[in-house]
């Protein structure tokens, strides 16, 4: 997938897929790995991931829609993406569909937090 296919599958996708739609538009970095991992795999990763931006006070996008989705996709083949947004200064990671065809859920998390 490329960067314009990508940002077709993130439109009208939720506020943290929009955000992501948007740094991409404004040229943000894109990683796209290869290979796919079951969306139950990733779950207990992402659960503490938000444990601890909740803990150590880290705006986050779309966090518990992510997870929930996640969830259910259970042993579904996820391709993993991320687009690292300069301004403002963001993470998103995106779950695609093995093919990738579709977006499953998105995240993004702060990075200036702790960083000024």
């Amino acid at each position: 997938m490329d960067r314009d296919g990508l940002a077709q599958v993130l439109t009208n996708a939720g506020h943290a897929a929009t955000a992501c739609r948007s740094a991409l538009q404004d040229g943000a970095e894109l990683i796209l790995w290869q290979g796919v991992v079951p969306a139950d795999r990733m779950v207990l990763a992402y659960e503490r991931r938000e444990a601890r931006a909740l803990a150590d006070g880290v705006p986050t996008l779309g966090f518990p829609e992510a997870l929930d989705r996640l969830r259910r996709a259970g042993h579904q083949e996820l391709q993993l993406g991320q687009v690292t947004a300069v301004d403002p200064p963001y993470l998103f990671m995106i779950f695609l569909t093995g093919d990738p065809t579709a977006l499953v859920a998105c995240v993004g998390i702060d990075q200036q937090v702790g960083n000024d």
